[in-house]
């Protein structure tokens, strides 16, 4: 009799914790919830890489998503190699989602390669909705569009990346 009494604490004791468990998460999605944190994620806007040459090019991958966090990752010849989270002004995230709007690189063809080999490439992967839409290959010539996107996309990354 007292082996079943012990028994059915126990059980009684591993309910009661159980829901009070339960109870505590249901409290704290409803924090997450008030505090705004269940909004959807940012998706990425685009994938901005420049490759190595057989010089002293740049070498790095930066990542950008619709909040103006930028993933970075150093790999040669830039000011910081290693893999940090850069953050753009609200400006400045205005002028990248404007001028990816003007590139209208759903137009643009997927490579622009140079005969030479030890010319660096520029990848721009374009996303919409989180899912890729469009990679490019930039080695040499093409519009002048793209190219001035390129130009600008580095250097607003070194800028960021000096700024940290």
């Amino acid at each position: 009799m007292k082996y079943k009494q012990s028994i059915n604490l126990l059980l009684l004791g591993l309910v009661l914790l159980l829901a009070s468990g339960c109870a505590r998460g249901n409290a704290n999605q409803s924090i997450i919830h008030a505090q705004g944190r269940d909004a959807a994620p940012p998706q990425k806007l685009l994938l901005f890489q420049k490759t190595p040459c057989y010089g002293t090019c740049p070498a790095y991958n930066a990542t950008f998503y619709s909040d103006g966090t930028i993933h970075y990752e150093g790999f040669r010849y830039v000011p910081v190699t290693d893999t940090i989270t850069l953050q753009l002004s609200e400006k400045q995230l205005q002028q990248v989602k404007e001028m990816l709007q003007k590139l209208d690189y759903t137009s643009l063809k997927d490579t622009y390669l140079s005969p030479y080999t030890d010319l660096p490439s520029s990848y721009l992967t374009f996303y919409e909705n989180d899912r890729e839409v469009k990679r490019i290959k930039h080695q040499q010539d093409g519009p002048e569009a793209l190219q001035g996107t390129i130009t600008y996309l580095h250097k607003l990354v070194m800028e960021v990346l000096e700024a940290k």
